[in-house]
């Protein structure tokens, strides 16, 4: 009795067909005594989806597991997929595939918006989308642990805070709280918390800290505003000419470097002990150039009379009108075997490299620390 069907001849006709239309229709004629004839009728449907949870949206905490669920229909069975906006899955691909997306500990950069896509060839592809909020404790990092500056300058000194809930800053010079003055000028851009301190003095020059804490937990750092210089940065090479090495490094400073006291030594190595050398203390007064734009100075020495075919390291150590600053990280460079020069110096400055000399010190290496 429904309107939509009716019989055209031998022929079964169905108007404005439905999803409850899928099935068998067997034509009998007469008693059946000849047989029934079957007819199948499938229905192909485009996708429809529905994300779980149905709210859309998930807030949970820091190290906590999570699932986001894409349950989808039609007809074929579509293929479901998930993917992130403005980002990668938490797994580090760009699009996962299954019904299920779980992340067994939350971190911070997962939160964001999932995106579940149901495809099977008919129609268009469905979308939906589900926000992860994620709670955590302020996580601080600084721009630079350690600032130079110098009397009537200003300095600056910057933290960058994660947090969420969002969390309140305090700055400390010592153990004192610091407020602020027209001298000492607090802001905030985006994520990046800074201290700026116009003309410089004397009682500035300390150690500072930036605080951080909301309603999970509190995080803190650490910057030091000092007029030495910063540590020694050796930029040169890690291999050189038999019995000369041209050291070069980089210091931050707004003032001259004054003196420059370099330590090295020759280290005893073979495949079964590593024995140093007595250092070689030497106080000297480089060559230097300036960057007023980052307050970086760029020295060199050569140092002579090393032993060919050898292993060396060294330190640096720096002194401006404010006195010495840190000692570098400990650098290691080695020299060529005898009568095998790796530098040509032209007019310019220029280094030629010859490439086998470059083979063979990847074999002394090898030789020696392999």
């Amino acid at each position: 009795m429904d309107p939509r069907i009716s019989l055209v001849g031998y022929n079964l006709q169905i108007k404005d067909i439905k999803h409850a239309d899928q099935g068998d229709y067997t034509c009998q004629i007469g008693d059946g005594s000849q047989g029934d004839l079957i007819h199948t009728i499938e229905i192909l449907m485009p996708p429809s989806l529905q994300i779980m949870p149905q709210s859309g949206q998930i807030v949970t905490r820091k190290g906590s597991p999570v699932s986001f669920e894409c349950k989808a229909n039609g007809n074929p069975l579509p293929t479901v997929q998930w993917s992130k906006k403005d980002g990668l899955l938490p797994s580090g691909l760009q699009v996962e595939t299954g019904y299920l997306l779980s992340i067994n500990e939350v971190q911070r950069q997962d939160a964001g918006t999932y995106q579940c896509t149901a495809s099977n060839g008919i129609g268009q592809p469905v979308t939906g989308e589900v926000k992860l909020h994620v709670l955590y404790q302020p996580e601080v990092s600084v721009v630079r642990s350690w600032v130079n500056s110098g009397e009537g300058l200003e300095a600056k000194l910057d933290c960058v805070v994660h947090a969420d809930p969002p969390a309140e800053v305090t700055w400390y010079q010592d153990s004192f709280q610091i407020q602020p003055t027209d001298r000492r000028i607090m802001t905030k851009n985006g994520q990046t918390y800074s201290l700026t301190i116009k003309n410089v003095q004397m009682s500035d020059f300390g150690n500072y800290s930036c605080l951080v804490s909301n309603s999970i937990g509190r995080d803190k750092r650490y910057i030091e505003l000092s007029g030495k210089p910063g540590p020694a940065k050796i930029i040169s090479s890690s291999y050189s000419n038999p019995h000369e090495y041209d050291l070069k490094w980089v210091v931050q400073s707004v003032f001259p470097i004054l003196e420059v006291r370099i330590l090295y030594r020759k280290v005893m190595v073979n495949t079964s002990y590593h024995h140093p050398g007595h250092w070689h203390d030497l106080l000297v007064k480089p060559s230097q150039t300036y960057n007023s734009a980052t307050s970086e100075r760029t020295q060199w020495y050569r140092l002579t009379n090393l032993h060919a075919d050898s292993v060396y390291e060294c330190l640096i150590q720096t002194k401006n009108q404010h006195g010495y600053g840190g000692l570098s990280d400990i650098f290691q460079w080695f020299t060529s075997p005898k009568g095998r020069i790796i530098f040509t110096n032209s007019g310019s400055n220029s280094v030629k490299v010859s490439m086998y000399v470059v083979l063979s010190y990847i074999i002394f290496v090898q030789r020696f620390w392999l």
